[in-house]
């Protein structure tokens, strides 16, 4: 009887195993998405310091992979625009300074490693292209300006675009043979120029490393 229910059990987590590990073939395709958070770690340097941090934004996000080889995939991370408010520090600190919008596309090459079971892990590495648009400043931080300049009737600003690395780390886990839960996680780096500008012409650089980490929890299709 112990035999006949030790073959049953083995039975049916082989079984159990199946659906994920024949989903990780060579040319299939897996599909991403879920609620995804972007999560400054910024800092700034500018010839009055570091006056500007930045806040957390949020967005649908969506990735969809390619299996080269079993354990293999390139993966192409996308998302709606993330909206993030510009926060004075130091000499600023208090100001809102503005705010600004982002897209973070992101293609990394992936490893998953061999495992049983319903849960695969999986580590990626990467290259980010961040573009910023639709950035404004605050009229309050018209008025901070002004205070230091005073004869400000306006401000703007505008961020370079971005290129660095990404690093990742995710799990799936299979509900069946085509759904699945996932998470993960992205460091990456993201540096800009803010050019402040004072009634339309040029005022500060402000060099800005947003370094955020980004982390999604959704749901997973195989195909």
């Amino acid at each position: 009887m112990k035999v006949t229910v030790l073959k049953s059990a083995v039975a049916l987590a082989l079984v159990s195993a199946a659906p994920l590990a024949l989903a990780y073939e060579e040319g299939s395709w897996l599909a991403r998405f879920g609620y995804t958070v972007v999560a400054p770690d910024a800092s700034s340097s500018s010839a009055l310091g570091d006056i500007a941090d930045v806040d957390d934004g949020s967005s649908p996000g969506i990735s969809f992979t390619y299996m080269l080889t079993p354990s293999l995939g390139v993966e192409v991370l996308g998302a709606l625009p993330f909206s993030h408010d510009i926060n004075g520090a130091g000499a600023l600190a208090g100001v809102q300074i503005g705010e600004t919008q982002h897209l973070p596309p992101t293609v990394s090459l992936q490893w998953y490693p061999a495992m049983a079971g319903k849960l695969q892990p999986y580590l990626g590495v990467g290259l980010n292209y961040t573009t910023f648009f639709e950035s404004e400043t605050t009229a309050a931080f018209t008025a901070a300006v002004d205070g230091l300049a005073p004869g400000t009737t306006s401000t703007d600003i505008e961020l370079d675009d971005s290129f660095g690395l990404a690093l990742q780390a995710g799990v799936d886990y299979a509900l069946n043979d085509k759904w699945l839960i996932n998470a993960a996680v992205w460091n990456i780096d993201i540096e800009t120029t803010a050019d402040v500008k004072r009634n339309g012409a040029h005022l500060l650089d402000v060099d800005v490393a947003i370094d955020p980490w980004v982390y999604m929890i959704g749901a997973g299709y195989r195909f």
